[in-house]
């Protein structure tokens, strides 16, 4: 009787458990079901409207005309934006990639040509007569990869977590890209389309169940940018992602742990889908950065690699050390345009850059031609120009120095040190070298007393009018394009030999060029980080700009085509800022709101 009674309750849990499971899978389903409608039907709109832009190309329709359609069309895609980007990357790079020539290490005398919306925008918002047959080439491509995209769309897999991992995503993509005029720059509908991707956020979160505070938030976010959207140079990006962005997305997050929702397992991503926010306490993963099997955690081996970074045996002549040239008292820079080289008493080619962050960022030196920290430490040592270094000397060196030995073997287990012993000691402390703790992170934390009025009116200004975060990307402000911080930009400037702006001449280093003798990369350089700017100068690759005035009004000026350079690949725009002082004190405040020198010394060794 016991066993009957046993086996009935057994039975009867197992069809409440198999009940509860039916229920939760149904809901789930319908989620999803609701997502892959919504998909689908933008996804159509988006198609029907471009082809709308051809149909109008055909019948000799004016360029206003065409503007609503193109307007129109990218609402249509802000609408799926998110969805395009997380699953369909190819497609959505010929949807709206930037317009910016590419190539092939292999073939760079075959450029890639851009497609899309913004190649399209140029076109259809010139100010010149409509280029017809551009508009229709830019066009009919656009059709094709809009197709393409419903094409494959049929195949997205949606669940909960990549929904909702797609959508934060993109929130981190609207407050980087979105309103800093980023994929918008001739049209300036920045605001306008911000909109309309986040009436598309709040309609996905309303097919979540207990979302209401999602929902709250969200509908307050839209409140304000509906409020200043015809603002573009005075919106306050600042208010906007303190007090909305960045709540919303730590909801996102929290709602994620209260219904047991698992973020997205995503190894290769520079900002796991586990944290709060883009500007959270460490927030960006060292390990994206780093090779296969590097020791990011060791106290001992970054111990050991702050003793190498000050030996002066790593040199040739025993004469200079990494701290010779990355002097810590000075933002790990040295203060000069160009350093000395060791050989026959000439400078440096390039100045030397900060190390705070460096660890940060997917590829190491100016021109781009190294990926990992080690490599980079390798360069530099084996580099007869900068420290000449023979690894058999300072193995042989470093074997015979007892007290050296004893933080070695505290380290590595080996019985002598070798070359990639040195190289992966100095990259450990380099990493250790992080500054995430300015004003500028404490106010995105939380902190509104961290950040003057003053600093505050720079970032809206740094983020807007003069247009500096369509490069310098947040929350690293350098060219590691979000939201997945895996590809360096780099930028032809048109930099100067000189501050002489009376009777200027061009720097001809050919930067990226020597790597890989791509023609558009002919004088580009890696986009720098502004992180401690303020007290690192001088600035550009060849230090030719003394101080931070003179770097804002190189670009208040549109860079070397506002100084007169004839520049055909020159990616900053040419036109003028038409910044007044009183700006440009301000992006100077804001820049200084960034530094941040002092939280690699908190770190014990």
């Amino acid at each position: 009787m016991k066993h009957q009674l046993k086996t009935k309750v057994l039975l009867f849990t197992s069809a409440v458990v198999a009940l509860a499971a039916g229920m939760s899978a149904n809901k789930k389903s319908e989620i999803e079901t609701q997502v892959k409608r919504y998909y689908d039907l933008n996804v159509d709109s988006l198609n029907s409207s471009v082809q709308q832009m051809q149909q109008h190309l055909a019948t000799g329709a004016g360029q206003a005309s065409l503007q609503e359609d193109f307007k129109k069309a990218r609402v249509y895609y802000k609408r799926i934006e998110a969805f395009v980007e997380y699953h369909l990357p190819e497609s959505a790079l010929k949807i709206n990639g930037p317009n910016l020539v590419e190539s092939e290490p292999s073939l760079p005398e075959e450029p890639i040509l851009p497609t899309g919306f913004q190649v399209l925008e140029e076109v259809v918002y010139s100010e010149e007569p409509l280029d017809r047959q551009a508009a229709k080439m830019e066009t009919d491509g656009l059709a094709f990869a809009c197709n393409r995209a419903k094409v494959l769309g049929a195949n997205i897999e949606f669940t909960e977590t990549n929904i909702l991992d797609a959508l934060k995503l993109n929130l981190y993509r609207l407050i980087t890209k979105g309103i800093s005029g980023f994929d918008a720059p001739v049209a300036l509908n920045s605001l306008p389309e911000a909109i309309a991707s986040l009436e598309a956020t709040q309609k996905l979160f309303n097919y979540f169940p207990q979302s209401g505070e999602l929902l709250k938030i969200t509908t307050a976010a839209l409140q304000y940018l509906q409020e200043h959207q015809g603002d573009f140079d005075g919106f306050d990006r600042a208010t906007f992602i303190a007090d909305y962005i960045n709540p919303l997305c730590v909801l996102v997050y929290d709602y994620q742990l209260a219904h047991k929702i698992p973020f997205a397992q995503a190894p290769n991503r520079a900002i796991p889908a586990n944290i709060p926010h883009l500007f959270s306490p460490g927030a960006i993963d060292l390990s994206f950065y780093a090779p296969a099997g590097a020791e990011l955690n060791s106290k001992e081996l970054a111990a050991l690699g702050k003793i190498l970074f000050e030996d002066k045996r790593l040199s040739v002549a025993n004469n200079r050390s990494c701290a010779t040239c990355h002097i810590p008292s000075k933002a790990f820079t040295d203060g000069l345009a160009l350093n000395e080289s060791l050989v026959g008493g000439k400078k440096l080619m390039r100045n030397t850059p900060s190390l705070i962050n460096a660890a940060y960022q997917p590829v190491q030196f100016s021109d781009s031609r190294i990926t990992f920290l080690e490599d980079q430490v390798h360069a530099v040592i084996a580099n007869p120009e900068e420290m000449g270094g023979k690894f058999e000397q300072i193995q042989s060196l470093l074997a015979k120095d007892k007290a050296f030995m004893k933080s070695y073997k505290a380290a590595f287990s080996g019985k002598k040190p070798g070359a990639d012993e040195v190289k992966k000691a100095l990259a450990a402390y380099v990493r250790t070298l992080s500054g995430f703790n300015s004003s500028f992170d404490r106010f995105m934390q939380g902190d509104k007393t961290a950040m003057t009025a003053e600093q505050l009116n720079g970032f809206n200004l740094f983020m807007g009018k003069a247009k500096c975060g369509t490069c310098h990307f947040m929350p690293t402000f350098t060219g590691a394009a979000p939201p997945y911080y895996e590809k360096m930009e780099s930028e032809v400037l048109g930099v100067p030999q000189s501050n002489d702006t009376i009777n200027p001449k061009m720097d001809l280093d050919s930067g990226k060029y020597h790597v890989y003798g791509m023609p558009h990369h002919l004088y580009s350089f890696k986009t720098a980080t502004v992180r401690n700017a303020a007290v690192t100068a001088p600035y550009m690759h060849n230090g030719s700009l003394k101080t931070l005035r003179e770097l804002i009004d190189f670009y208040n000026r549109g860079g070397g085509q506002g100084l007169g350079f004839e520049l055909e690949h020159q990616t900053l725009p040419g036109d003028p800022l038409l910044l007044t002082e009183q700006e440009k004190k301000n992006i100077e405040a804001f820049i200084g709101a960034l530094t941040d020198t002092v939280s690699y010394k908190k770190i014990q060794f």
